[in-house]
């Protein structure tokens, strides 16, 4: 499957601005690699040069600028040239390779701002409030308390948008709850899910992403495959959340090299690269800067290897202004 567009426009739509599936629940299939559905074995190459989607997905919840959902054991090509996501939703552009296959993603001058603002935390919160009364938006109970779910609230309901509300609940071996907490959906610039077997390699050139009401980037390996990565001269800024996500887990690992570019005045952390298993973390920071960047930890960079990979950060000409937090992993200047 192949779509090619050139020269195009697509603006004030208020579900998906594109959206390319091989799914067999069509717009129910669900997002990333917890979404559900079968499809073919069939791939699906998406190239845009010189596309604005501009002010789409503000009409639903979880309405993508680009969304391209892949099931079975085809992969996705993505390739952005001088492009523009903005003012999307929820995700800018989000790739779902759900089960086998990999993904690969080119990006050249192109923008992701200002999107995944649909689950308007200015609004949401008040009706969150509301919804829980005495209640707080998380909490923690000793076992002894023993309390049970029906204590709690539960989902939300009756909101402008129960959808945007996402309750987690955490429980004992006997049943009873340990811990709950609410949080808002809110979306990110660029997001890609990966899941089973298949890599996910990618290059951002010459790009920016601002103003994202989640994270500016976001990329989720899971299972066999590794995470590929080269990002060059490019700006991550104003993020609610991290600049920069990069997460795996499974028997694969992060090859990682980023050049002259920078994270700065994100409302989380500059970079973060996870390794959540066995395989090994190499990250290279070539003249980068990072500053201002303000999780509470103020910390710029984060480099963790969670299991028994190796791990280890290069560091040259960088300017890490605001910190870096790593654990098992060997820096190198």
């Amino acid at each position: 499957m192949k779509l090619t567009l050139a020269e195009v426009k697509v603006s004030n739509v208020a579900n998906h601005g594109v959206h390319v599936s091989d799914c067999d629940l069509a717009d129910a299939c669900g997002a990333g690699a917890t979404g559900a559905g079968g499809g073919s074995a069939a791939s699906i190459s998406v190239s845009f040069t010189n596309v604005a989607i501009e002010n789409v997905g503000n009409g639903k919840f979880d309405a993508d600028g680009l969304r391209v959902d892949e099931r079975d054991k085809g992969s996705i090509t993505f390739t952005a040239v001088d492009s523009t996501f903005t003012g999307v939703g929820a995700d800018g552009v989000e790739l779902g390779e759900g089960q086998d296959g990999r993904v690969e993603a080119t990006v050249l001058g192109s923008r992701f701002n200002d999107n995944g603002g649909y689950c308007n935390p200015e609004i949401l919160e008040d009706e969150l409030e509301e919804f829980l009364g005495a209640f707080d938006d998380e909490d923690e109970f000793d076992l002894e308390e023993m309390v049970a779910p029906a204590d709690l609230p539960g989902k939300v309901v009756g909101s402008s948008d129960d959808g945007c509300f996402e309750y987690e609940v955490d429980f004992y071996d006997s049943g009873f709850v340990e811990a709950y907490e609410y949080a808002i959906d809110v979306d990110d610039g660029f997001d890609i899910d990966e899941e089973g077997n298949g890599s996910l390699r990618v290059q951002i050139l010459n790009s920016e992403i601002r103003n994202n009401l989640d994270e500016g980037v976001d990329f989720d390996e899971a299972d066999r495959g590794s995470i590929d990565l080269v990002i060059a001269d490019t700006r991550a800024s104003g993020n609610t959340d991290d600049g920069y996500k990069f997460s795996e887990e499974g028997n694969g690992g992060i090859d990682a090299l980023v050049l002259r570019s920078g994270s700065e005045e994100n409302g989380g952390k500059g970079f973060v690269f996870e390794e959540e298993d066995n395989g090994s973390l190499e990250v290279s920071l070539e003249q980068v800067v990072t500053r201002d960047n303000d999780d509470s930890d103020d910390t710029g960079v984060e480099v963790v290897q969670g299991g028994r990979g190796t791990g280890v950060l290069h560091l040259n000409a960088s300017s890490i202004e605001d910190g870096i937090d790593a654990d098992g992993v060997t820096i190198s200047y």
